[in-house]
């Protein structure tokens, strides 16, 4: 099972749930505090995070074209990491950290990107082939024929819909786990959130799939855009929305 903390990082943890280290530029967070409850914090180093106003989307595009020769790469490496299925985990993972590197320091820090991907390497491996597991599952009824008739036809919406929430539900998971925060804890804050924020929710599963038809259209841009661009758009509108909702939590999520 993982440890719940980057290495390399010494976790004298402030009041306020998180401090910079003196000795380092890296950012030591408190593994029992999230995004969900550290707010827009990750994002006060990035400029375009100044204007509030304007759309996700956009704010999304500016910083993947700022940080291209870094988002570029990690898009490429995520698909390569991805090939045997049971690595998508640990490689979504790790272009989150890349993201969450970027957003707090402006590099990749890339000593923290490995590590967090080593720390969490066993339950993001897990989890991340969760809902591959159900919709597979899914398929496998629909190209049998299995799907057809009444039972069949509710065993494949089950499995169906339970691979795609599992999938949005390792949205935030993930974002958090990258951020330094233990899986349990970043598997049940991502629950209580996603209860409360079944809009977002949608919409990032939506936006995901645009971004996967219009990547795959463009051929290479899959490979060398699709990770960097959703990882980036996730982390956006997850900050937002638990930075406007952060009060809303229930108390045991917020302890």
């Amino acid at each position: 099972m993982s440890g719940s903390t980057p290495a390399g990082s010494s976790r004298a943890v402030g009041a306020d749930g998180d401090r910079d280290d003196p000795r380092s530029s890296r950012r030591v967070v408190d593994p029992e505090t999230s995004v969900f409850r550290r707010g827009t914090r990750t994002d006060q180093a990035d400029d375009d995070h100044d204007d509030r106003r304007s759309n996700a989307f956009v704010t999304t595009l500016k910083f993947v074209y700022r940080h291209s020769t870094a988002l570029v790469p990690a898009s490429f490496l995520w698909v390569l990491c991805s090939l045997p299925l049971v690595t998508v985990g640990p490689a979504s993972l790790g272009v989150y950290a890349v993201v969450l590197s970027l957003r707090e320091t402006g590099r990749v820090d890339r000593e923290r990107v490995v590590e967090t991907v080593r720390t969490n390497l066993v339950p993001a491996t897990l989890l991340g082939f969760l809902p591959v597991t159900f919709v597979a599952i899914a398929s496998l009824y629909v190209l049998t024929g299995l799907a057809s008739g009444l039972v069949g036809t509710a065993l494949t919406a089950v499995a169906l819909y339970a691979g795609l929430y599992v999938g949005v539900l390792l949205i935030p998971t993930f974002v958090s786990m990258a951020g330094g925060v233990e899986p349990r804890t970043a598997l049940r804050e991502s629950y209580v959130w996603l209860a409360g924020s079944p809009v977002t929710g949608l919409q990032l599963l939506l936006v995901t799939a645009a971004l996967l038809v219009a990547t795959v259209g463009l051929s290479v841009g899959f490979l060398l855009l699709f990770a960097g661009v959703t990882a980036t758009y996730h982390v956006e509108v997850i900050v937002r929305t638990t930075a406007e909702e952060v009060e809303a939590l229930p108390s045991f999520a917020t302890r």
